[in-house]
């Protein structure tokens, strides 16, 4: 009797994540968010009933996607910062 491992799709798509840089993971999350319209960055949604989170998520698409990314990447940079400091 022998086992043999089954490369399922999302164990592909697992492999495939995880050997990814930090930034080209954002870049990837991010086009899926494009492409894909019952995906939501959940980052965007704040307080249902707030018309600030509205608002705040026409003006983020209207600058556009790259700004977007860059303020991700520039908030994951200071997380990262933090955490270098706390140790």
């Amino acid at each position: 009797m022998s086992q043999q491992l089954v490369m399922t799709p999302q164990l592909q798509q697992a492999i495939k994540l995880l050997q990814m840089s930090r930034m080209e993971l954002v870049e990837t999350v991010h086009q899926e968010l494009l492409e894909n319209p019952v995906l939501e960055d959940l980052r965007e949604v704040s307080d249902p009933g707030s018309s600030a989170s509205t608002t705040s998520s026409a003006s983020n698409t209207s600058s556009g996607p790259n700004e977007s990314l860059e303020q991700t990447i520039a908030a994951d940079a200071q997380i990262q910062d933090q955490g270098a400091r706390d140790a």
